[in-house]
């Protein structure tokens, strides 16, 4: 029995397409929109929305190449101008950063992106990324150059990451919004002039961190990968 299954973020909804012995189902939180079924009578392919629909966080395609909206700003006309948008993008295979202007009815296609939960198993000696599916069991190499800043906690113990693919090629890897560590070294603490103290603590990787003056060597914290901060103890 063949089954095809792909999954679709459509207005910020996510539906699921599947097709066994030959017949299309679909399940979705929604009714299907005109732009899904249109989609679906072409064959899955180049699903759009209109540009003042694109949200931050979307994923989208231009030229061939898939880029993740930062920033949508709508800038009204004047007089019986209707008006236009800025969608302020971000390359996921380079991280470069661009901006387009659309008009309000413009069609901007969504990028077919899968995503994979996966495994950091180790780090080569030429920093490649050694990754793998913990259902499947596949094995991957990534560059460490798609894990942007987050690369430097790619030494953390038991850490699982989320790789995206595009034609499946992986385009970008993200690691998980707060991770817990363990501090290896916490030097005397410092007294600033408000009275409060803190420390710069040594954790997991050798990545230092600005905790409270209560955490000591051996603890568990947990920090925001995004930039490192403290967040709890763990």
């Amino acid at each position: 029995m063949l089954k095809l299954a792909r999954v679709c973020t459509v207005y910020g909804r996510r539906s699921l397409l599947a097709a066994s012995h030959g017949s299309l189902e679909l399940e979705s939180q929604a009714w299907p929109t005109p732009t899904l079924l249109g989609a679906l009578a072409l064959g899955i392919r180049g699903i759009k929305k209109s540009a003042q629909q694109v949200r931050a966080g979307d994923l989208v395609q231009r030229e061939g190449r898939p880029y993740r909206v930062s920033r949508f700003h709508w800038m009204h006309g004047q007089a019986r101008a209707a008006g236009f948008v800025t969608l302020d993008l971000v390359d996921l295979a380079t991280g470069a950063r661009t901006s387009e202007k659309f008009r309000l009815e413009d069609q901007v296609e969504l990028a077919d992106v899968e995503s994979k939960d996966m495994q950091v198993l180790y780090q080569d000696d030429d920093g490649n990324v050694h990754v793998m599916d913990g259902t499947t069991y596949e094995q991957a190499v990534l560059s460490p150059d798609l894990f942007g800043e987050g690369r430097k906690w790619l030494g953390t113990p038991e850490l699982t990451v989320s790789v995206s693919y595009f034609e499946g090629e992986p385009v970008a890897a993200k690691l998980p919004y707060k991770i817990p560590v363990e501090v290896l070294d916490a030097p005397t603490a410092v007294v600033k002039e408000d009275g409060t103290s803190s420390r710069h603590v040594v954790v997991e990787g050798g990545i230092s961190v600005v905790a409270p003056s209560f955490v000591r060597k051996g603890d568990v914290i947990v920090v925001r990968t995004e930039d490192g901060t403290y967040m709890t103890k763990g």
